[in-house]
């Protein structure tokens, strides 16, 4: 099936059938918004559907029980999270990260699952729902928060020029990922650092492949059990001219060659079409 960009007015796609069957996908959108998009106008394409003409609240809302909707639009709504979000995906991602059913009561645990999911918040909050990992009021709850203020509250501080950018929260858990995203992408990086056993993490990758480092803390426990322990490495970065590549940091004695731990990633920030 022929897929097209185009900046679409008052549209997010559109599924038409003469003189062949395509499929139109706006440009005015995220990543994230361009691929529930063309997943929902590829439902009506393989449900054989009429043509359809597609705009903001057709594919980001949610079908509650008990409400009437257009049979079609469901359905190819329907279709889009299960090709782009099914329950294993899901599920897989929450194991990954030790994330449990209550974790998702968190709008910024959503939203970390949404980006690895590679789908937008509001998206991801639906299929939550279509898969009943969460309840209509937690639904309701989380479609409440701005992504702006989840994003704001990652950052801690850290100012952006306009809040379009995602930004990806990074830990252990996330060692060895392939990230999928856009150059303008934020990344709120936080490791264990041995620091009182002179364990340093080494962040020099960073500028190698040309990422701007905006923040660069550590933060120490206040539980008395933890004097003496691990602090936690918090690092701010974005990346530069490089849209694709892999960092990797070494958790060492900088006066020492062996390494204790190492973290890393692979990213390819090309963005949207």
């Amino acid at each position: 099936i022929p897929l097209v960009f185009q900046p679409l007015d008052g549209l997010l796609g559109a599924y038409l059938t003469k003189p062949s069957p395509g499929i139109i996908v706006t440009t005015k959108r995220p990543l994230s918004v361009q691929r529930f998009t063309a997943a929902h106008e590829l439902g009506h394409a393989t449900m054989h559907h009429e043509p359809s003409l597609d705009d903001e609240a057709t594919i980001t809302r949610a079908e509650f029980p008990n409400a009437v909707y257009d049979a079609r639009e469901t359905a190819a709504n329907t279709f889009a999270t299960d090709f782009l979000l099914p329950r294993w995906l899901m599920i897989t991602q929450m194991t990954r990260h030790h994330w449990t059913l209550g974790s998702l009561t968190d709008p910024s645990v959503v939203y970390q699952l949404a980006l690895r999911a590679g789908a937008s918040f509001e998206a991801t909050t639906i299929a939550l729902l279509r898969h009943r990992l969460v309840s209509e009021s937690i639904f309701s709850r989380l479609r409440q928060t701005t992504v702006k203020e989840i994003k704001q509250s990652l950052l801690e501080g850290v100012a952006l020029e306009n809040w379009y950018p995602d930004v990806w929260l990074l830990t252990e858990a996330d060692e060895g990922t392939i990230i999928e995203g856009d150059a303008r992408d934020v990344f709120v990086v936080r490791l264990k650092e041995q620091s009182a056993a002179g364990y340093l993490w080494d962040i020099d990758d960073l500028g190698r492949a040309d990422f701007a480092l905006l923040r660069d803390d550590r933060q120490i426990s206040d539980s008395r059990e933890d004097i003496g322990g691990a602090v936690e490495r918090i690092l701010a970065a974005r990346a530069g001219e490089h849209r694709v590549g892999h960092v990797q940091f070494r958790h060492m004695r900088p006066w020492e060659e062996s390494v204790l731990s190492r973290f890393s990633f692979t990213f390819d920030l090309r963005g949207k079409e």
